[in-house]
Formats: C-alpha cells, sequence, structure tokens
C-alpha cells in the first residue's frame, strides 16, 4: 500500500512493517561494491537511537526492501534518514536527483506470524527472483543471519581511530562498541535482529523449505497489492550481455560470436534479466521473429 494511504493497524503501538521503494526502471541505486557496502552502512550506523529494530533486509540495485519494527512513526522516520542519506550519496557520487523519493513508498503491517515468515523469505529471495545470485551467496541482504552454519570473523569499529572511522564509514555518528566490519562493511551480526524472528520458524528445515517456495513471490505480492518486475534500459542490458560475453563465451562483445551462440546469449539475457524481445533484438541485431521461436 502507498504511503499516503496506509492506515496503521498496530494504532501507534509497536508492530512490525514491510518498507520497500518503488523500483527504478531506467536508473540504478547502486552501481559498485562501494554504493553497496555505503546503503548496509546507512542501514546500520542510522539504527541506534532510532528505537526500532531491523528484522530483514534487502537491497537490489533498483530497489531495497527493510522490515521494520516499532512503532509506525519512529519506523517511518527511520526509512526517510535512510532512504535520505542514499539519495545524497546517489547525488554526490554520479549527479544523480530525483530518485529515491520519500513519497515513493510502499508500506504493508505484517500481522501474524505466518506473515511474518512469509515476508522474511519473500525479501531473502529478491535476488533469486532477480536471477542474480542464489539468497545465501547474495552479500547485500540479511540472509546470511538466519540460521548460520558460523559467523563471520570481523573487526571491532572501535578498535579503529576516530578519523579512520569517519573516512571509512563517511560518518560523525557515534559507532556502538559492539559493531563489527570486514573491509568497511558492518557484519549484519551487528544490527539485525533475527534472533527472535528465527523463534517463528519451526526449524532451520521450515525456513528454506518457505526461501525455495517457487509460489512465495505471489503470495506476497498479492497480499501487497502489488506485482514487482524487473525491467532494465538498454544501457544497463547491454552491461550484462557484454558481462556473460566474457564470462561465458570468452568475447568482449556480443559481434564476436556465431549464430548459435548469439540465439544462446539471447536466452540467457531473456531469463536472468527479463530482456523482452524488441530490446534483444535491437541490441543483438537479430530479428523478432527468429527470437520468438527460441525464448
Amino acid at each position: 500500500m502507498k504511503r499516503n494511504e496506509f492506515i496503521d493497524p498496530y494504532n501507534g503501538t509497536r508492530g512490525c512493517y514491510h518498507f520497500s521503494s518503488s523500483h527504478q526502471e531506467t536508473r540504478l541505486l547502486f552501481r559498485s561494491r562501494k554504493d553497496f557496502i555505503f546503503g548496509v552502512n546507512t542501514l546500520a550506523l542510522l539504527l541506534p537511537g532510532s528505537d526500532v529494530q531491523i528484522i530483514a533486509y534487502c537491497l537490489m540495485d533498483n530497489h531495497i526492501h527493510i522490515l521494520l519494527v516499532g512503532e509506525y512513526h519512529k519506523c517511518l522516520k527511520y526509512y526517510d534518514r535512510v532512504i535520505h542519506r542514499m539519495a545524497m550519496m546517489i547525488g554526490m557520487e554520479y549527479g544523480i536527483t530525483g530518485i529515491l523519493r520519500a513519497e515513493e513508498l510502499d508500506v504493508v503491517a505484517v500481522m501474524t506470524d505466518a506473515q511474518l515468515k512469509k515476508e522474511i523469505c519473500y525479501i531473502h529471495r529478491n535476488p533469486y527472483k532477480a536471477r542474480i545470485a542464489s539468497p545465501l551467496s547474495y552479500p547485500w541482504s540479511s540472509a546470511d543471519v538466519y540460521f548460520p552454519l558460523s559467523k563471520p570473523a570481523g573487526s571491532k569499529i572501535r578498535e579503529i581511530g576516530a578519523r579512520r572511522v569517519k573516512n571509512l564509514f563517511r560518518t560523525h555518528e557515534t559507532i556502538p562498541d559492539n559493531y563489527e566490519h570486514i573491509e568497511g562493511k558492518i557484519l549484519n551480526s551487528s544490527f539485525v535482529s533475527s534472533d527472535k524472528a528465527m523463534m517463528k520458524f519451526i526449524s532451520s528445515v521450515e525456513y528454506f523449505d518457505l526461501l525455495r517456495k517457487y509460489s512465495l513471490e505471489a503470495e506476497v505480492e498479492e497480499s501487497h497489492g502489488i506485482h514487482e518486475t524487473y525491467t532494465f534500459s538498454d544501457a544497463e542490458i547491454q552491461e550484462r550481455i557484454t558481462t556473460v560475453c566474457r564470462n561465458e563465451f570468452h568475447a568482449d562483445s556480443h559481434k564476436a560470436l556465431n549464430r548459435k551462440e548469439l540465439l544462446r546469449l539471447a536466452r540467457i539475457a531473456s531469463a536472468r534479466y527479463g530482456a523482452g524481445l524488441a530490446q534483444l533484438s535491437r541490441l543483438l541485431g537479430v530479428d523478432k521473429d527468429t527470437l520468438g521461436r527460441i525464448l
């Protein structure tokens, strides 16, 4: 439900809310590892003093999901601060404005344990849905603190000098002593409140079964009243096509491929990134009728 249409069913008491930004169809929010680290650190750095808890999150290159617990107005204030800081970074790094607007927000109240479990797994499934990575290997979500086999060995931020903290984390905020990081990325175990959420699952088996459930997106999106789509601009698809050419075909561009390889490339781009017939025809120089027969 859109921000201006949302009515808080918890009536000002502490509740659970799934906040998600609108998908950016032609512009990316995060373009590099550095950008994603900034996003994760933003979630962690703005949490102290907010009186809210992060239960789960996922940062995708063109949108974000955060599952929060707290009084609604405090959760909303925290979310607004998060997107403002991220928008400032995007503006400073790339000169892009007008994305991650506060009014472009979907918010859904989580009212039952069953819904909570679905929302958590839905959020963690986002990289898989976008055909980017498996939920467990994706580094920009909270999935690694749900039924982990081990805890990564991080370094205490308090052991870093104040000047290095300022430069590494780009903040003047006081960072809690218990926060740990690896190569400048604050660990999820420092700030994600997953312990009580994990107790809602019968066991890790239920969590992983739900995480693998193919119908989960449709169920959650129906409850949200939305149908998410993943679309990329020509430039973004072309960038991904070039990467596939290098990784899969050991070629610098699609122009070096033979016809059989070119059609295989089209199938990969369609399956992984949702590229359509017209877009693939335009980028690869293959007629739509031929593509229609193989996709």
